[in-house]
Order: structure tokens, then sequence, then C-alpha cells
């Protein structure tokens, strides 16, 4: 009786065909425009995701040593600065997820000489034992350090734009070779830094005794890169953890943004409950369609639901039969609003890709399409609960009698 209930009600929604069109096209358009809007909100998201990697230091955690003390009221230099080395790097690797990169770098300045004119300049150096992804995108022409070449202590560099630009006078090509603290280092690329006329070069760490004079050699950082910005907090928590153990009194510091990191975590969490709440409101007026779709046909099938309670239905099949019609309105209506959502998303995404040279692609994920099938079915039910409760609800007498 139950399947057969809902038989009745789907066939039923052919006996108006223009109500139901017009019902099922509410749902369609809610359905379209919350699939739109969470594709290029996804698509959105993964370029902000792209631009915090690659433009801010939010990703990052760094181990520094302290390198004073405070005693009697003075800063003092500390007698136990502790030396990060690669076994640290790899200590504290294993106690970490998959997908997190770790590199150790040291900062320093030095001469520099074998410029135009053979003058006698001076550059800041740092280092890094792994092409993380912050200094590798950041290549302009050339190659990172091989693997080799790190292990060798290669004497090979990548220089920034401006020291480039120092090589032979105005209009030169890249040098072949520049010379740190006396030492020749053969160049290898160029690449970007914040400050383009800042004079400054990367070594490999193996190299950096040779680079930069002893009086200015600094200690090396363990630089910690999460994949994603939700993988800050229990990175950091590990971390701290890690270095409560290396070394106590505060010899080891741990540095990160995280106010700026909860900020952006928030701003897009934010973000995607704003416009899924704004297409929400879609939905909602294609349930009221809907609503107002199955209360007319409870008002003009009285009669037929009288005669059924009184051969025999119960009322849940009543029930079943009006909540068949109002999940089949929803799921044709979902099924075409997914279609023209996606075109949509695609579209839009061109259009800003033109508009502002931004590289946003829509984003279509199985979560995406999960929320909006869920959501269609959703209203189907809550807005086809009121007129299937009333139709069940009916006196089979009262129900007969109706003209």
């Amino acid at each position: 009786m139950l399947t057969r209930s809902m038989t009745i009600g789907i066939r039923s929604l052919t006996a108006s065909p223009l109500r139901s069109l017009l019902a099922t096209l509410g749902v369609t358009i809610g359905t379209g425009a919350l699939v739109a809007v969470l594709a290029v909100g996804d698509g959105v998201e993964a370029f902000a995701r792209d631009q915090i990697a690659a433009t801010t230091d939010l990703l990052q955690i760094a181990v520094v040593p302290s390198t004073t003390t405070m005693m009697d009221q003075l800063m003092l230099p500390r007698r136990d600065t502790v030396q990060l080395s690669t076994v640290d790097r790899e200590a504290l690797g294993a106690l970490l997820p998959t997908g997190i990169q770790l590199s150790l770098s040291r900062n320093g300045s030095t001469w520099i000489s074998g410029l135009a004119g053979d003058s006698l300049r001076g550059a800041t150096v740092q280092t890094a034992d792994t092409p993380h992804r912050g200094v590798a995108d950041s290549l302009v022409t050339g190659r990172w350090f091989t693997p080799e070449e790190i292990a060798s202590g290669a004497r090979v560099a990548v220089i920034s734009p401006g020291l480039a630009r120092l090589a032979d006078g105005p209009g030169a090509t890249v040098p072949d070779t520049v010379v740190f603290n006396g030492t020749t280092f053969r160049v290898i690329g160029v690449a970007t830094h914040p400050d383009s006329l800042r004079l400054s070069a990367r070594v490999p760490l193996t190299a950096y005794p040779e680079a930069v004079p002893p009086p200015m050699r600094r200690p090396a950082v363990l630089i910690i890169e999460v994949p994603a910005i939700e993988a800050v907090p229990s990175t950091l928590a590990a971390v701290k953890g890690w270095t409560a153990t290396r070394a106590t009194d505060g010899a080891l510091m741990v540095q990160n943004r995280t106010d700026r990191a909860d900020q952006a975590r928030q701003a897009m969490l934010v973000f995607k409950l704003l416009m899924g709440a704004i297409t929400g409101i879609s939905l909602v007026v294609g349930g009221i369609g809907i609503m107002n779709t199955l209360l007319a046909s409870v008002f003009e099938r009285t009669r037929e639901i009288g005669i059924r309670r009184a051969t025999g239905a119960r009322r849940r099949d009543i029930l079943a039969q009006f909540l068949a019609e109002s999940v089949a309105i929803t799921g044709m209506g979902s099924g075409v609003g997914v279609l023209i959502g996606l075109g949509s998303a695609f579209g839009i995404s061109a259009l800003i890709r033109a508009r502002s040279e931004a590289p946003v692609y829509a984003a279509v994920t199985p979560t995406t399409l999960m929320v909006a099938a869920t959501s269609a079915i959703t209203v189907g039910l809550l807005f086809g609960a009121y007129p299937a409760l009333r139709a069940a609800r009916l006196s089979p007498i009262d129900a007969i009698r109706t003209e």
C-alpha cells in the first residue's frame, strides 16, 4: 500500500504539468544558485590559499635559537646558544604529519666583489638545505640547488635581481660568477626578493661558512611550512612540545603569525557561510512554491483522499503520497539545477579571470554536490510536510462529502 501511495503521488504531478513545472522551477533556481556560489566560492578560496602561501608567512613556523639572555637587568649574549642541525630537522620531522616541509636556514651579511667596475659591496646571504615552497616558487630564471650540490657544499648561488643588475653595468645579463667573502660562487639562478633593489643571494647551507665571515654568521633557524592554514594550530603545538624537550630556559623560540592565521581562517569561514546563507534564501523561496503547489493539490483532491481513506488507505499512506510528490519535485528541480549551477560557475569564474586577471577557477567537489542535493531534499521534505500532514488528517467522511 505504501509503494502504491508513492506511485499515485508521483503520477498526480502530471495532472497539472504547468503548476508542477513552476514549482520545480523554484527549486531549480535555488539549487543552481547554491551550486554556482559553492563552486565559485571554493575556487576563490583556493586562489586565496595560494596567495597566502606565496606572498605571506602565515603557513610558516620558525624555531629560532635565542642569542641573548637577561641577567642582572642587562641583556647579555648567551653562552649556550643552541646550534640546530639536520639531526634536529629529522627528529622534528618524524613527529609531524606527512606533507609538512622542514628546512634549515641561516642568514648573514658578507662582502661581495666581482661586480661592474670591480667594486666592493655588501650583501645578505640566506641559506636553506631543502627548496621549500616559499623559496622555490620565487625563482625567476635558472634553477634551484640539487641535492648533490647541497650535500657536497658546492659553491653555487641563486642571486636577487638587484644583484644581477650590478653584474656588468646596466642592461647586463646574469653573471656567471660572484665572489662572497673572497670565495667564488657560480650563479645558477635569479630569485625574487621582497625588496627588488636589495643585494642578496641564497647558497647551500653547507657552503654558508665560506660565504659569510665568522663575525656576521647567525645561528641556523628551523623553518616548518604547513600545507594548509587549518593545520597551523596543531603543528604549532607539536613544535612547541619538541622545543621543550630539545632546550630549556627559553633557549629556543617558536615564532608564528598565529593571530593573522586565525584571522585568515575566520575570514574564509565567514565568506562561505555568508554566501551559503544568501543562496539558501533561493531554496526557501523554492520550498514555498512546493508548499503552495501541494496545498492546492490537497484542496482539489480532498474527495479523492476521502475515498482512499474509506477504502482502506492509512494516514501514513496519504502522508507518503504527498511527501513523494514533494521529493519528486525537488529531485527533478535539483538535478536540473546542478547542471545549470555548474555551467554558471564556470561562466562566472571565466568572467572573473577576464576582468581581474586573477587565476580563479570553479572548483567542483563531491561536497558541493552533496550539499546541494541534501539541501534540496531537505527543503522538499520540510515544506512538503505540512500539506502532507493536512491531507493525512482529513476525516474520511468530511472529505467524501466535499464538493
